[in-house]
């Protein structure tokens, strides 16, 4: 009988252990991850609360991937503005210097053309896939190439118009008999004409004079302000391209002085144009960083509740881990010395 019973007391112990294991598996898991292994038996009723939770954390946390691809877009932005800006410093000067200095039209067609290269390339700026200044159409460049060839439809229009109001082209020795005050109506009028409204939509532009507006925050959205349709890319175009077209051909120094004078004043009104739009990229920015600030602030906070779901209590769970490794311990101990014992250790020797 004693055999059986200690055998018996022996085995009766396994399942115990077993469930002590299992306990202690979870326990150090818990204390690895320093989170509840199964958050729906701790949690109970609170489980959808501490889902809610989460759920809001991942979606202020996409507001603020999102809005890290947005501001390198405002800033390609900003940067390129800044950068039509001083160039166009730079052409007003040197159109004040020709008209001072006397200098050859070939001069003042170099000077225009260089800067109408680099308002294009300025106007063209892109973060990623998107043109900056393409409004909601930003898959494509914003301004096309007058100096490409085949010949481009903005240029293609300059010459037509040159050609329908006088009759011939700037490089015809013709051209040197016209006036200034023919030159300035040509200028004021039919040359005008080439960059606003239609004409210059078609001949010049394919960006939309919608602007992309971003979601960065709940209930909130920030709008890229400027896009290439503006006024200040217009003005510093058309003072350029007259730069680039009439200088450098037969039309009188009188005529090339209307030209100058005219170019001046457009790149005067365009570099004012520039510094507004880069002011209101910079409202726009200090617009998602303030966002940024509060998605932060909301994150920090969600997280904070969320780890009192989640988290477990360090300093319980290792009490825990000790007393379950002592039960084992004392389990295997009393396992083995029950699994020794026989009726024979009981019996009187003879």
């Amino acid at each position: 009988m004693m055999t059986v019973s200690s055998s018996y007391l022996a085995n009766a112990l396994s399942q115990p252990v077993q469930q002590a294991q299992s306990a202690l598996a979870t326990a150090v898991a818990e204390m690895a991850s320093g989170q509840y292994a199964d958050l729906g038996l701790q949690l109970g009723a609170q489980s959808g609360q501490e889902l809610s939770t989460r759920n809001m954390i991942g979606s202020l946390q996409g507001y603020s991937t999102d809005n890290a691809v947005l501001s390198t877009r405002l800033q390609s932005a900003s940067t390129a503005l800044d950068t039509m800006r001083t160039g166009a410093q730079t052409a007003l000067q040197n159109v004040v210097a020709w008209t001072s200095s006397g200098a050859s039209g070939a001069t003042l067609q170099t000077q225009g053309q260089a800067a109408l290269q680099g308002l294009i390339a300025g106007a063209n700026a892109s973060a990623g896939d998107q043109y900056v200044f393409g409004g909601i159409n930003s898959g494509a460049p914003p301004v096309s190439d007058y100096y490409a060839t085949p010949t481009s439809a903005a240029k293609t229009a300059v010459d037509a118009a040159f050609q329908t109001q006088f009759g011939f082209a700037p490089t015809d020795p013709q051209a040197a008999n016209i006036t200034s005050s023919q030159m300035q109506g040509f200028l004021a009028g039919p040359f005008a004409a080439l960059f606003q409204g239609s004409q210059w939509t078609s001949n010049w532009s394919s960006a939309s004079s919608a602007n992309v507006t971003d979601a960065v925050a709940p209930g909130q959205s920030v709008t890229n302000p400027v896009n290439a349709n503006d006024g200040a890319f217009q003005q510093l175009a058309q003072a350029y391209t007259m730069m680039s077209e009439f200088g450098g051909t037969q039309i009188s120094q009188s005529a090339l002085g209307v030209v100058a004078s005219a170019a001046a004043s457009l790149i005067t009104q365009g570099q004012s144009g520039m510094t507004q739009a880069e002011a209101s990229v910079g409202a726009a920015q200090q617009a998602v960083t303030n966002a940024n600030s509060s998605l932060s602030s909301q994150t920090t906070l969600l997280q904070a509740q969320l780890a009192s779901f989640d988290n477990i209590n360090a300093n319980a769970v290792a009490t825990q881990v000790s007393a379950l490794q002592t039960q084992i311990q004392v389990s295997y101990s009393l396992t083995a010395r029950l699994q020794t014992m026989t009726l024979a250790q009981y019996l009187p020797v003879a």
